[in-house]
C-alpha cells in the first residue's frame, strides 16, 4: 500500500503543474469576468387592470389577459423600441448599432410579464435592465406611459368607432325602412281593389250582387208579363169602344201602334223593325189626318182612358229600364270583383314578402338603435375614464444596488469549474496513458519478473528550470486572462453584449 500511495502521489506531483494551470485558467476567467462585467441595474413597475367603475349595458369586454397581450404587442413594436432607445441614449456608450441590433437588444432587456386568473386581479410587470440605474428607471417609466396612452387610445378609439358605426347603421336602416314602407304603400295603392284583407268583403259583395241580379231579373219578368197583359186588355177595350166608328186607315194605324208597342218590349229604338213600324205609323197618321182634315204634326187627340193607359205603360217601361240598368251595373261589378278575387292570392304573396322584408329591416333597426344607445354610453364612460382601464400601482425608481452580475457566484463558479476540470484532466490523462511506469506494469504487460528497474533521473538544474517555467505560465495566465478580458470589454465590445451575441449565434 505504501508503494501504491507513493506512486499515485508522484503522479499527482507530476501532473500538478497542468492541473494548476487548468485550475488557474478557469479561476482567472471566472474572477476576471466577476471583476470586469459591468453592473446591471433593473428597474420595474407594477400595473393593474382595474374593473369598470361604471358598467356598460352590454357588459362585454375582452378578457384582461387578452387586452394586456394586445397592449404588449403594440408597445414592443420596432418603431417604439427604436424611439425609446434614441430618446434615452440607451446604447450611446456602447458604440454604433444597426436598427436591427437595437431592436433585438431592447427586446432582450425589456421584460413584460402578465398575471391573470380566475378570481384574481390582472397585473402587468414591466422591467428593464441597463448599466445606468437612472436610465433603466426612465425607460421603464416611458414604457409605462406608452402603455397607458395606448390603452386609453385603444379604448376610446374602439368606443368611438362603435358609436360611428351604429350611427351610420341606424341612418342606413332608417332610409331602408322608409323605402320599404313606401313600397308597401305604393303596392297597396296600386292594388287597393285586390288586397287580401278585403277578400271576405269582396266575396260577400259578389254573393249579394248575384242575389240582386236574380231578384231584379225576376222583377223584370213580372213587369214584362204585367205590361203584356195591360197591352192586351187595352187593345181589346179600344177595339170595342171605337171599332165601329173607325175607318180602315184608323184601324190600320191602331194595329201598327200596337205592333210598335209590342216590338219595343223586345227590340231597341235602333232596330230595323222598329224603324219600319215607325215609318208605317207616320204614313198611316198622314192618311188618317187627310181623311179627318187634321194636321198630322198635331197628332191624334187621345181620350182620358188612352192617356191613363199610356201612363201605366210608361211607368212599367221606366221600372224595367231601371232594373235593366241595375242588372248591368251588378254584372259589371261582379266581373270586376271576380278579377280582383283572382288577383288576391298573388297580391297576398307579394304583400307578405314586402311585409316580411319590412319586419326584418325593422328588427335590425331596433337592434341597431339599442346598440347605438349602448355604444353612446360606452363612449361616454371611456371619455370620462370610468370604464375598465390600466392604472399604475408602483412607478419605476432608480435602483441603488445592481441586480447583476452576481460576482461572488461567477468567481466561485470559475474556481469550482477549474477544480473539476483539473481533476478531470488528471483522470483522463491517466486513463489514456498506457506506458510502463512501474515494475508491476512490466509484469502485467510482458509476463516477466524483472531483476531491477532504473528510473529516469532528472538533474537539479532541469527540475529548477521546469518549475520556473510552470510557475511563470501560471502567473501569466492568472494575470493575462483578466487583462485580456478588460481589454476586450473596453476597446472592442462590452462582455455582456459579447456574451449575448455568442449565445444568440449558438441558438440559446
Amino acid at each position: 500500500m505504501s508503494s501504491e500511495f507513493q506512486f499515485y502521489r508522484s503522479l499527482v506531483i507530476r501532473r500538478l503543474p497542468l492541473m494548476v494551470t487548468v485550475f488557474v485558467l478557469c479561476s482567472a476567467i471566472g474572477v476576471g469576468l466577476a471583476l470586469t462585467l459591468p453592473p446591471r441595474y433593473e428597474a420595474s413597475a407594477q400595473l393593474l387592470l382595474e374593473s369598470a367603475q361604471i358598467q356598460a349595458e352590454d357588459g362585454q369586454n375582452a378578457p384582461g389577459s387578452e387586452q394586456l397581450q394586445i397592449i404588449e404587442r403594440r408597445v414592443m413594436t420596432r418603431a417604439n423600441l427604436i424611439d425609446i432607445a434614441n430618446k434615452y441614449n440607451v446604447f450611446g456608450a456602447e458604440g454604433r448599432r444597426s436598427p436591427d441590433e437595437v431592436v433585438a437588444a431592447m427586446r432582450s432587456r425589456v421584460d413584460i410579464d402578465s398575471n391573470s386568473g380566475r378570481n384574481r386581479a390582472t397585473t402587468m410587470t414591466i422591467s428593464f435592465s441597463s448599466g445606468n440605474s437612472r436610465q433603466a428607471a426612465n425607460v421603464v417609466n416611458e414604457i409605462v406611459t406608452l402603455v397607458l396612452q395606448l390603452d386609453s387610445e385603444r379604448r376610446v378609439g374602439l368606443a368611438e368607432q362603435s358609436l360611428d358605426f351604429f350611427e351610420e347603421e341606424v341612418r342606413r336602416l332608417d332610409q331602408e325602412l322608409a323605402i320599404r314602407s313606401a313600397a308597401i304603400v305604393s303596392f297597396k295603392e296600386q292594388n287597393q281593389d285586390a288586397l287580401p284583407e278585403n277578400l271576405d268583403y269582396r266575396i260577400s259583395r259578389q254573393g249579394r250582387l248575384q242575389d240582386q241580379i236574380i231578384a231584379a231579373t225576376r222583377d223584370r219578368a213580372a213587369l214584362n208579363e204585367q205590361r203584356n197583359r195591360l197591352i192586351a186588355l187595352g187593345s181589346e177595350a179600344f177595339q170595342r169602344n171605337s171599332g165601329a166608328t173607325l175607318s180602315p186607315a184608323q184601324r190600320a194605324l191602331q194595329t201598327a201602334q200596337e205592333e210598335l208597342r209590342q216590338a219595343l218590349t223586345v227590340y231597341s229604338e235602333t232596330n230595323p223593325r222598329i224603324r219600319v213600324l215607325k215609318a208605317r205609323i207616320a204614313q198611316l197618321e198622314t192618311t188618317v189626318a187627310s181623311e179627318t182634315g187634321q194636321d198630322p204634326q198635331e197628332g191624334e187627340v187621345e181620350s182620358p182612358a188612352e192617356k191613363l193607359f199610356d201612363l201605366q205603360l210608361a211607368e212599367i217601361d221606366q221600372r224595367m229600364t231601371f232594373l235593366d240598368e241595375q242588372i248591368a251595373r251588378a254584372e259589371v261589378e261582379i266581373e270586376e270583383l271576380g278579377e280582383a278575387i283572382e288577383k288576391t292570392p298573388e297580391n297576398a304573396i307579394r304583400l307578405e314578402s314586402l311585409q316580411r322584408d319590412y319586419n326584418n329591416t325593422l328588427n335590425q333597426y331596433n337592434k341597431a338603435v339599442a346598440n347605438l344607445a349602448t355604444a353612446s354610453s360606452r363612449e361616454r364612460i371611456e371619455t370620462l375614464s370610468k370604464g375598465e382601464r390600466i392604472t399604475v400601482i408602483e412607478q419605476a425608481t432608480a435602483p441603488t444596488e445592481p441586480s447583476s452580475p452576481n460576482r461572488q457566484l461567477i468567481a466561485g463558479g470559475g474556481v469550482a469549474l477549474g477544480t473539476a476540470l483539473a481533476v478531470g484532466v488528471f483522470m483522463l490523462l491517466e486513463l489514456l496513458n498506457r506506458s510502463v511506469r512501474r515494475p508491476i506494469d512490466l509484469v502485467r504487460g510482458l509476463s516477466i519478473q524483472p531483476i531491477a528497474t532504473i528510473p529516469y533521473l532528472e538533474t537539479a538544474a532541469g527540475k529548477k528550470r521546469r518549475r520556473i517555467a510552470q510557475v511563470a505560465l501560471v502567473i501569466s495566465l492568472a494575470i493575462g486572462i483578466p487583462v485580456a478580458l478588460w481589454a476586450v470589454h473596453t476597446y472592442y465590445m462590452p462582455l455582456d453584449l459579447l456574451t449575448d451575441k455568442v449565445f444568440s449565434r449558438l441558438g440559446f
